[in-house]
């Protein structure tokens, strides 16, 4: 096996890293999933295919394709593909449906979309269908009966690829090109589509490897689904940096999750921070510490959860911080670290505390977290056709986390909290606005006003407090059930209270903080005490 500099990017586009690895080393196990096994040389071969086949339909590049898929190979075929093409990658999270689903692909202006035959109804019923989509690439097996008016033509992953000609030259692709859009949480209006250049991507990669001492021997296990950045950067990214092997589980799941560690011989994983308190929620047993883990990534950990862990499973947790629009720019280092902090900058990253005015507070001083980049190509372009959000997070020429923190005197980075109106939930940013919309849609609620309140496995949860004429006589599990039918699942709120009026500024904007402090009251109806569940 060829041994490859430790500085090489590939090009600076992922495409061009995954090339790269494959000319080093060709027959090292890149990809492992329920049983199938690819090596860096035909996971190359498999996104030449897409490549080839998405310029065979005669798309071009900058273009907008979209992913709308569970955890698979595939999905990383077709996003690398995509990216081979020239193309820009969409991520649309699997749990979108309805207008979540249209308002993702219509507002990147996707040409094309790859999904399967699980998915597909929920595409079909979009009405009207979105616009600029022309094709809609379904990986197994199409329905008999397709409807009319779908406004796309419909085809399978086979015909596709056989639309390619045979002397197919792929354009070049650039670090500053366009290489996705990834939608972040709306506080004010609509999710925002974070357009981000193919060199972030790559650096992201690198610095998650280097952060975790990742080799060619680590073997990465994700049950993260691929639309999100954890699974795409600190797994995808950082093991095709390294030369290692990536094993994708089709999903998370706490009673399984450490036999698939083991089975797998993973090394190292990461995992959003509730997966945490699900996983010490079960009994501990005689094999806790039976795996070949030794470093795991997570955010938040917080100190108590982070020492359980440890202490219990016989591995190292690691923390860090990021944002789509920056990618992650902290790590707490694996030596000299301090618990209960987020770590130390990246070697690309300069990261500073600002108060109100802009100007940089002292260490120990709580302000806005703000950031700024050492290198070219790693933040994100731009809020994709939203030019006023890009420029009001980059006022005076910092990128505004709107998160609140502070810094210590040996430069480590604590998180304090959400400066903006928005929510986290099961790994999820939640837009308070796109929830509020839907649930204000149910008969005979007034204004509404999405929370987020206290969980007992970490992140938040979500609390609905809206006006009702007749609260005795109100059938919260009609409600459930309309914000199970029209959300995503990690949208739908636990708790719903109605409140005679809620309380406003003097100009008429709803006072949340009143809302938060006042909490879970006795007359707040929880689905969960209920006995009802989210469907997945």
């Amino acid at each position: 096996m060829k041994r490859h500099e430790s500085n090489d990017l590939g090009g600076g586009t992922p495409s061009g890293l995954l090339g790269s690895r494959s000319g080093y080393c060709p027959d090292n196990v890149a990809l492992e999933f329920q049983g199938r096994t690819f090596t860096y040389k035909r996971f190359d071969a498999e996104v030449s295919a897409v490549a080839a086949g998405l310029m065979g339909l005669g798309l071009k590049p900058g273009d907008a394709a979209s992913i709308f898929m569970s955890n698979r190979p595939e999905y990383l075929f077709a996003w690398f593909g995509i990216n081979r093409a020239g193309m820009v990658t969409v991520f649309v999270n699997t749990a979108y449906k309805a207008s979540f689903l249209g308002y993702g692909i219509e507002h990147s202006e996707s040409k094309v979309i790859f999904t399967e035959a699980k998915l597909l109804p929920e595409l079909l019923a979009l009405a009207p269908p979105p616009p600029e989509l022309r094709f809609i690439v379904c990986l197994d097996g199409l329905p008999q009966d397709l409807p009319g008016g779908l406004g796309a033509r419909v085809m399978s992953l086979e015909e596709m690829v056989s639309a390619a000609a045979s002397d197919t030259q792929f354009p070049q692709v650039l670090p500053q090109h366009s290489g996705t859009i990834s939608f972040t949480s709306g506080t004010t209006g609509k999710s925002k589509g974070a357009v981000t250049p193919n060199m972030l991507n790559v650096v992201f990669g690198k610095e998650a490897a280097q952060a975790f001492g990742l080799t060619t021997r680590d073997r990465l296990f994700t049950c993260m689904p691929l639309f999100h950045g954890m699974a795409q950067m600190t797994s995808v990214i950082a093991s095709i940096y390294v030369g290692a092997t990536l094993i994708v589980s089709p999903a998370f799941s706490v009673r399984r999750f450490w036999d698939e560690i083991r089975d797998s011989r993973a090394t190292e994983f990461n995992l959003v921070g509730s997966m945490l308190y699900m996983l010490l929620s079960q009994p501990p047993g005689p094999r806790d510490r039976e795996h070949d883990v030794t470093k795991v990534f997570s955010a938040p950990a917080p100190a108590d959860v982070l020492y359980r862990f440890e202490a219990r499973f016989g591995l190292q947790l690691i923390e860090g911080y990021g944002q789509t629009e920056i990618k992650n720019v902290l790590y707490n280092p694996v030596n000299g670290r301090k618990v209960g902090s987020m770590g130390k900058p990246t070697h690309s990253t300069i990261l500073e505390v600002h108060d109100d005015t802009g100007a940089q507070v002292a260490p120990g001083v709580t302000g806005e977290i703000v950031y700024r980049p050492r290198l070219p190509n790693i933040m994100l372009k731009e809020y994709y056709r939203d030019p006023d959000a890009t420029l009001a997070n980059m006022n005076g020429l910092w990128w505004h986390t709107g998160d609140l923190g502070y810094m210590d005197e040996d430069g480590f980075f604590y998180f304090v909290g959400r400066k903006r109106d928005s929510m986290r939930r099961r790994g999820e940013n939640v837009s308070s606005h796109e929830l509020e919309s839907v649930a204000a849609q149910f008969p005979g609620i007034g204004e509404v006003a999405a929370v987020a309140t206290r969980s007992d496995v970490g992140e938040d949860e979500i609390m609905l407090v809206f006006e009702h004429p007749s609260p005795a006589n109100f059938d919260f599990q009609a409600l459930f059930r309309h914000c199970v039918a029209s959300m995503p699942r990690y949208m739908v709120p636990r708790y719903y209270r109605i409140v005679a009026a809620l309380p406003r500024t003097a100009n008429g904007k709803v006072r949340k903080i009143e809302l938060r402090e006042v909490g879970i009251s006795p007359e707040t109806w929880d689905h969960v005490a209920a006995g009802l569940v989210v469907p997945r």
